[in-house]
């Protein structure tokens, strides 16, 4: 079972692996995730507890704020990406595979 979170900028996915409950809402406002013990669960929320039975739960959120700054040193540059698009075109053709491990060799060094 899964079900998103969402408070403004900041979304969560929740996941519940073998979920026994009533049908939870299709979004929940700040939630909670609380363990009751021995696979019992709550999640509380503007929406109201819900309460259910799990063998786990996990929250992911999402920060996609987070994810451009730390991939930003790794992005090519447009002369780059055509590079790589023109080398991932030859790859059909004999000799393409040694052209792109070539052109990776090239680019780490």
């Amino acid at each position: 079972m899964r079900w998103l979170a969402g408070d403004g900028a900041v979304r969560a996915t929740i996941v519940a692996s073998g979920y026994r409950g009533a049908e939870p809402p299709a979004t929940l406002t700040e939630p909670r995730v609380e363990s009751l013990g021995a696979d019992e669960w709550r999640v509380a929320s503007r929406e109201g507890p819900l309460e259910f039975s799990a063998r786990a739960v996990d929250t992911i959120e999402m920060r996609p704020a987070l994810f451009a700054t730390l991939h930003r040193p790794f992005m090519l540059a447009a002369r780059e990406r055509f590079a790589a698009r023109c080398l991932l075109a030859l790859l059909r053709l004999p000799g393409g595979a040694r052209l792109l491990r070539n052109w990776h060799a090239k680019r780490a060094a």
